[in-house]
């Protein structure tokens, strides 16, 4: 499953969770990082990571480095951010994830 397409499927289940969303939502002006979502009402940012078991882009060691700082500047700016494979977004782990840090379930 292509990022994309995780995007895609993410965005379904993030309507059948009947939660508020806008998609690749800049939450950093400081760095101009981009999340791939960000959920309403609570703030939180989500990541789907492509490259994680081909040690390519976040797989490798300047791609883990850029996360942390990603994540670092999330922190700053007062959100948490929950990351996700394709295959976690494929499998459902990912919506299951996003229920239980809304306290949907």
């Amino acid at each position: 499953m292509s990022i994309n397409e995780a995007e895609e499927l993410l965005a379904i289940h993030l309507r059948e969770l009947d939660t508020g969303f806008d998609p690749q939502v800049l939450y950093s002006m400081n760095r101009r990082f981009r999340a791939d979502f960000r959920l309403y009402p609570e703030p939180i940012l989500i990541e789907i990571q492509g490259g994680v078991y081909s040690r390519q882009a976040h797989g490798s060691i300047s791609g883990i480095l850029k996360d942390n700082e990603r994540l670092n500047e999330a922190a700053i700016a007062g959100f948490r951010m929950l990351r996700f494979t394709p295959d976690q977004v494929k499998s459902g782990e990912a919506k299951e994830t996003i229920a239980r840090a809304l306290g949907l379930r």
